[in-house]
């Protein structure tokens, strides 16, 4: 029987070994203790796709200082670690290391980054480092997500890496990718929104906001439009609720966003949104109801791309950029801070680079898996993997007008001065609160 081990699955596997979900018995109890990232398991998902091996099991990295949950030596055929953040100033892996000096046969890293708000030098804890060395030493390759990653892993003395993009641009399993023209005046738009970036997930926390409140504001016109959660407290709460519950989650999101009153966007929070715990169902909802994605979650937007449908970056991180870089995915940057004319959007995004490079991306994937001996469905590819570095991301250039440029900038800095005006009067609040509370303190008496 060939077995598989799991390092931060982190989700259900479906018989089959083919597919993974999030089990719920009640999502409304679980989304109130906190939100859940989905993109997660997406990615664990379109692992399994690709992988092929009849007995897989997980471990959370939560629970890998509990040797009670470790697998008996010899007991897999090989462990794979599911691609995310692991390459952070702020998260040390030390946790890690006796297990994986424990695991025997190959421990081999899929999709792995590193996550900053901007491309710089890292200071990467030394934990962290040590668990990656004893993984190079037991793999032939580390697979990670894009040139900036590489560079990290290269500067803490880790040399055999393969640049593969994210296992979840390949869950169709196809060695090419056409994308769909886009019908701009008639598209049916799906939106991905992340509300809550900042350090290392946002290069500036404000215009992030500002720009997912002004795509908010566009996409709710369109009464075809459609949001997707992809784990998000408020929206998945708003979703699979009622009543009171429902519209307090709806009033928070259009809050946050400075929409309260805006008619097209409450209407899309209540009635024209989305959640799915089963990558399967949330695939198909993709598939069968929207024309293009754009937005600010990177699986919100894989879960379409993959299908062909074409999707939009808005790019304020490392893992963002990186990714719709290598794989020449039309961008909007966020520190351009730009009005949204969504048509416009659509109109200028050019996708013509993406199949191209999706074929050399897979031909790496499929030799990253290959190299590793994991055994896999993989087809076999139809171009050579890249010879050289992809540094040029392919940003849209749809330049706003005088006219429309000064309105844009007139009423962001009406906000911004609105704002200024708030946190000065909560300053003075605060004082005087202060001064009120040292007044009532008794005095001390010397002795």
């Amino acid at each position: 029987m060939s077995r598989l081990f799991v390092l931060n699955g982190g989700a259900a596997v479906k018989p089959g070994n083919k597919s993974a979900f999030l089990r719920f018995d009640n999502p409304l109890n679980a989304f109130r203790n906190g939100g859940i990232n989905t993109g997660d398991v997406l990615v664990y998902d379109a692992m399994l796709k690709a992988l092929n091996y009849e007995q897989v099991r997980n471990l959370q990295f939560s629970q890998a200082a509990d040797e009670a949950s470790w697998p008996k030596p010899d007991s897999y055929d090989a462990t794979v670690i599911r691609g995310s953040n692991y390459l952070t100033e702020t998260l040390d892996l030390g946790h890690l290391v006796p297990l994986l000096k424990r695991l025997s046969g190959p421990v081999v890293g899929i999709g792995i980054g590193a996550q900053a708000a901007k491309y710089k030098s890292m200071d990467i804890p030394k934990g962290t480092i040590e668990a990656w060395k004893i993984i190079a030493d037991k793999c032939e390759s580390i697979g990670v997500r894009g040139f900036y990653s590489a560079e990290v892993f290269n500067d803490i003395g880790i040399k055999n890496i393969r640049v593969i993009g994210c296992p979840s641009f390949y869950r169709s399993l196809r060695p090419t990718l056409t994308i769909r023209k886009i019908d701009g005046a008639n598209a049916r738009v799906g939106l991905t929104l992340n509300k809550y970036l900042s350090a290392d997930y946002a290069s500036n926390t404000t215009k992030t906001n500002r720009m997912q409140r002004a795509l908010l504001e566009a996409v709710a016109k369109r009464p075809t439009s459609r949001l997707y959660s992809q784990g998000e407290r408020e929206e998945t709460l708003a979703i699979f609720s009622d009543g009171k519950e429902k519209q307090d989650n709806v009033k928070a999101i259009l809050t946050k966003f400075n929409l309260a009153g805006r008619a097209d966007a409450q209407d899309m929070l209540n009635n024209r949104m989305a959640a799915f715990f089963d990558i399967d169902e949330w695939a198909a909802d993709v598939g069968a109801a929207i024309d293009v994605m754009v937005g600010f979650r990177l699986h919100g937007n894989v879960i379409a791309l993959h299908q062909g449908i074409p999707a939009i970056f808005f790019t304020y991180d490392s893992r963002i950029r990186e990714l719709s870089t290598l794989f020449a995915v039309p961008s909007v940057e966020v520190e351009d801070y730009q009005p949204i004319n969504l048509e416009r959007l659509l109109a200028e995004a050019d996708f013509s680079r993406v199949d191209s490079a999706y074929r050399q991306n897979f031909a790496e994937y499929h030799r990253f898996v290959r190299e590793n001996g994991l055994r896999h469905v993989l087809p076999q590819p139809v171009a050579e993997p890249p010879t050289s570095s992809k540094s040029a991301p392919n940003l849209i250039r749809a330049t706003a007008g005088a006219e429309e440029s000064a309105a844009w900038f007139r009423g962001e800095i009406d906000y911004m001065t609105s704002e200024i005006e708030v946190l000065r009067n909560r300053a003075w609040d605060l004082e005087m609160a202060l001064r009120h509370a040292k007044h009532l303190a008794p005095a001390k008496v010397a002795v």
